[in-house]
């Protein structure tokens, strides 16, 4: 889980904060403060980055700076509103030569505050959350169906593709943020990737019925059961990062609890085709 100018953050800078933060000490950027150089010497010459690179380059740092942060177990309440542009360029500059160096000049060209480029971050973080896992769940779901197991099964395999531990922790980023930003600006940040969302879930969730001879009940839509698993996996992820005995569970077939909650939606909030039949076939624990 995007009239006038976009909304703001609800945690913005203190008035000034574009002043301050432009304001930064020229030995942050390398231009004076470092080792005098030798009469002579050849000036330096910086190299023009184009817009769009610079704005890709700083919204990429940024995000490994909130990821990198927030698996380090960071108390900071809100990750977003502590993350200033000066940060991001002190953590591009220390891996940069001087030639390819950054200043705060170049993010204010892009930028004009401090609440912009969060802005533009929280929606960056909304986006990337959204259908990462497309590949890897359709291919687990593929090869339950291609095995020939029941719809219980298919269905757990939705769950069973393994989850990289940096999409876990953009999850958990993505879930916290929106506990802090206005729900206006959130419904703006996930328009498009709430309809992505559906659509690739949403799809899966239709061949699924439709492989094991279910469809939805009349009063109900494929939306319905989308939004409930996305609000199951959410939770779970948060509580897995404090409690992770308590969701790492499973069942004597060795199903997750998590996937056994995914089970119960779909079936709860479907019925079976008259005439249909469905594969019965278990798979081995």
């Amino acid at each position: 889980m995007t009239a006038a100018r976009a909304s703001r953050l609800d945690n913005r800078p203190s008035s000034g904060g574009v002043a301050r933060l432009a304001r930064v000490t020229n030995d942050r950027t390398g231009s004076r403060g470092g080792k005098k150089k030798p009469p002579g010497s050849a000036p330096v010459v910086r190299r023009r980055r184009p817009k769009e690179e610079t704005r890709e380059l700083l919204l990429q740092e940024a995000e490994d700076l909130l990821v990198e942060r927030l698996a380090q177990g960071s108390d900071t309440l809100n990750p977003l509103a502590a993350l200033r542009i000066t940060d991001v360029l002190r953590s591009i500059n220390e891996r940069h030569s001087d030639e390819s160096r950054m200043t705060t000049g170049a993010a204010y060209q892009i930028w004009e505050s401090q609440t912009d480029f969060q802005d533009e971050l929280y929606d960056r973080i909304m986006r990337k959350v959204s259908v990462p896992w497309e590949a890897r769940v359709r291919e687990s779901m593929n090869a339950a169906m291609a095995a020939g197991l029941p719809l219980e099964d298919v269905l757990c395999a939705l769950g069973d593709a393994p989850t990289p531990a940096r999409e876990k922790v953009e999850l958990t980023l993505a879930a916290g943020l929106s506990a802090f930003v206005s729900p206006a600006r959130i419904r703006r940040a996930e328009k498009r990737a709430n309809a992505e969302f559906v659509r690739v879930l949403g799809g899966m969730i239709e061949e699924a019925l439709e492989y094991g001879g279910r469809r939805m009940r009349p009063e109900l839509t494929i939306p319905d059961i989308v939004w409930l698993i996305e609000a199951v996996g959410v939770g779970t992820n948060l509580r897995e990062r404090s409690h992770p005995e308590l969701v790492r569970r499973a069942d004597s077939e060795g199903r997750q609890i998590v996937d056994l909650a995914l089970v119960g939606i779909v079936m709860v909030m479907t019925e079976a085709i008259p005439g249909r039949r469905s594969p019965r076939r278990r798979r081995s624990s």
